[in-house]
Formats: structure tokens, C-alpha cells, sequence
């Protein structure tokens, strides 16, 4: 049995989608027979989190999660020291990391001093984000070329990666738990007598949501009873309200701020379509390197839009479980918006293909036979 050391940066009850990737990926390992220990800062919450589950976890004192960039090298030089000790004591022969930075440098340097292999994940803009930083790309070639394995979550990513380091990739999408996002044809619709498109995620300019605002000019004509939820909080917030005033859809728009684990299954539930239109800003090194909210979606059975854009043709289907539109074509969104609206047996199908792909793919409960096979262990 492997004897593996997981380092994070986030890990519930952090929010957000690496956070919950990293715990997915624990709880994989176990099913596999490969209970990881995992070393991540401490956080809000975290006592009432680490009683619910069953995973050895050490909280590290000594750092908080929001100084752990701005002061980076004593970051990197505390979670070395907590690698280098706990690979000793415990007799690991594997580390895993959530990201090339910070928890990569020190699993960097804990090959180089003790012989420890380590294995990155990679989720798009960690590596896309730093490409303006030639110092920085230096240090990311170096972690990522000395890695047994470099883990993409997407094509994107690693193509991203192919074209700056020659080093081992495989491709590993996320997933979602089907037992949390299912879908319910009788649940009680938040937004009664409404069509309603749904957005999930940060209230930044990539994410797309003022090409969504913008396409209901047209569709409004043809569906007044339409309603955009917006779901999340971010810097952008002031000033898509006011592209929503200027527009004159505040009776169309909703922003609905942050929604905790629990409530948000229901917002989906309750969409009629889900959509996401990110696009890709090089100048500030935003992307979207996947996209698992069009997961959670099409495990609630809804159809999906997304863009032709970063990694999100991994995690939507064109034609099978949504479809792929270019971000910066605000007819085509409408466009697509229409169709969806108008074809109810398109949509259902949409959906019912969403939810099927990850009951058969994308599930925690195969993630550890596909973690497996990607890592090539024999057992």
C-alpha cells in the first residue's frame, strides 16, 4: 500500500471548485485503498467539518490561508518543513499536490532532499494566470518537468502545459457527487410562473455574465416572463447592476449573492437552463480550465451553454449535453438561449444526457478507478 502525503491549499470548508476538488480526490484515494494524510492550513469551520468525516487531517498552525501569497516564500518554507517532517515519521513514498505553487515548490524540494516522488493536479489558471511572469513560469517549468505525473483537468490545460514544459500529462476531469445534485421533477421551483437561466460563480469579468445580460434585450420580446439568476459575489458585482439598469432588465435579473452548499442543489433544480459564457482575458491570465458547474447542472438533469473557450468543451458536450457558443457573439447567445426555450424535448434531452454522463462518467464513485488508471498503479 501506498503510504501518500496530500499538501493543499484549499480543502473544505473552504469554498470553491479546488477546494472541493481536493477533497473529492481524497475521498477517492480511500476507495481505493490509499488513505492519504492531509496537510492544509487552518480555517473557519474546520473543527465541525473534520468531525463529519472519516480522513486523517492535519490543520496547520501557523499561517492564514489569506497571507499564504503575499508572503510566499515563508508560505513555501512552512509547508516544506511540515512535508519534509511528516515524510520521515510516517514513511511516505508519495506526495500529492493540489497545485504546482506553494505545495508544489515544497513537494519540489522534498524530491530533491529525501528521493519522495510527487504528483501534481492542474486546473487551468494556475498555469494559465502566471504566463506574464517570466520568474514565475521559471519556478512553475521546474515543479511541473520534475513531477512523476502532472494531472490536467482538461484538454486545455494540457495543451496549456505541452507548450511551456516537456514533462508526463494525463487528462483527469472532475467531478460531482450525484448523490448532492440529482435531479427532482417535483421539486418546489424557487422562481414560481418564470423561465429561468441560472449562472454559478464569481462575479468576475471572464466569467461572462454581461454577455448573458446583454443577449435578454432579444430574448425578452419573445419570453417576458424570463428571469437570469445570478448566483455568487465577486468585484464585478457593481457594475453588472449597473449594465442591468442601463439595459433596462432589472425586472429580469436577480442576483442572488453568495448561496451556501446546502441551498444551491435547489437553484438548480429550479433553472430551466444553466449558462456560463467565460472567455478567456490573457492580459489578466483569466480562464475558465474547466467549468464543474456544468456538471452539477446536468446532474440535475438541466441542459447547459457554455463557450467555446478554455476547458469547458470537456465538461459540456456540444449537441449532446448543451451547447458551445462563442463568448463574444451576444446574437448567438440569444440565439442559443431561444432554441432551448422554444424545443422543451431538445432541452429535456440536453439534460437527460447530462445527468447520464456523469451517473456513468463523472461521479465520485469512479473517480477512484479513474484516479488509478491514470496513475498506472498496479495493486
Amino acid at each position: 500500500m501506498k503510504r501518500i502525503l496530500f499538501l493543499t491549499i484549499d480543502f473544505p470548508p473552504m469554498g470553491g471548485g479546488m477546494a472541493r476538488h481536493s477533497y473529492d480526490v481524497v475521498k477517492a484515494m480511500r476507495k481505493i485503498g490509499e488513505p492519504p494524510l492531509v496537510l492544509t492550513p487552518r480555517i473557519e469551520g474546520e473543527r465541525d467539518f473534520d468531525k463529519k468525516i472519516d480522513i486523517q487531517i492535519i490543520r496547520l498552525k501557523g499561517i492564514k490561508i489569506e497571507k499564504l501569497f503575499e508572503r510566499y516564500l515563508w508560505s513555501t518554507t512552512f509547508f516544506f518543513g511540515y512535508a519534509f517532517y511528516y515524510c520521515i515519521t510516517h514513511r511516505v513514498n508519495a506526495i500529492f499536490v493540489n497545485t504546482w505553487s506553494i505545495v508544489g515548490v515544497a513537494a519540489f524540494l522534498v524530491k530533491k532532499i529525501w528521493g519522495v516522488p510527487y504528483y501534481v493536479f492542474t486546473h487551468g489558471l494556475d498555469v494559465y494566470a502566471p504566463q506574464n511572469n517570466k520568474k514565475v513560469v521559471r519556478l512553475m517549468r521546474r515543479v511541473l518537468r520534475n513531477a512523476s505525473l502532472v494531472i490536467a483537468n482538461s484538454h486545455f490545460t494540457k495543451q496549456l502545459i505541452e507548450t511551456m514544459v516537456d514533462t508526463k500529462i494525463r487528462v483527469l476531469n472532475p467531478v460531482v457527487d450525484i448523490e448532492r445534485f440529482v435531479r427532482k421533477d417535483n421539486c418546489h421551483k424557487l422562481f414560481e410562473g418564470k423561465k429561468v437561466l441560472l449562472t454559478v460563480g464569481r462575479l468576475v469579468e471572464s466569467k461572462g455574465h454581461d454577455a448573458v445580460i446583454r443577449s435578454l434585450k432579444k430574448i425578452v420580446g419573445k419570453f417576458p416572463e424570463i428571469l437570469y439568476c445570478i448566483v455568487g459575489v465577486g468585484p464585478a458585482e457593481e457594475s453588472l447592476k449597473t449594465l442591468v439598469r442601463e439595459c433596462g432588465l432589472a425586472d429580469n435579473v436577480i442576483f442572488a449573492g453568495k448561496v451556501n452548499d446546502e441551498q444551491l442543489p435547489s437553484y438548480y433544480q429550479s433553472c430551466d437552463i444553466f449558462i456560463m459564457t467565460s472567455r478567456e482575458i490573457k492580459e489578466r491570465g483569466e480562464v475558465e480550465g474547466f467549468g464543474i458547474v456544468f456538471l452539477e447542472a446536468g446532474a440535475c438533469g438541466k441542459p447547459v451553454i457554455g463557450s467555446k473557450s478554455g476547458g469547458i468543451p470537456d465538461a459540456l458536450i456540444d449537441g449532446v449535453t448543451g451547447i458551445l457558443v462563442d463568448p463574444l457573439d451576444i446574437e448567438g447567445i440569444a440565439d442559443a438561449i431561444i432554441r432551448l426555450l422554444s424545443n422543451e424535448n431538445l432541452a429535456a434531452r440536453l439534460g437527460k444526457n447530462g445527468r447520464k454522463r456523469v451517473e456513468k462518467e463523472l461521479n465520485i464513485d469512479r473517480l477512484g478507478e479513474r484516479l488509478r488508471a491514470v496513475l498506472g498503479w498496479k495493486y
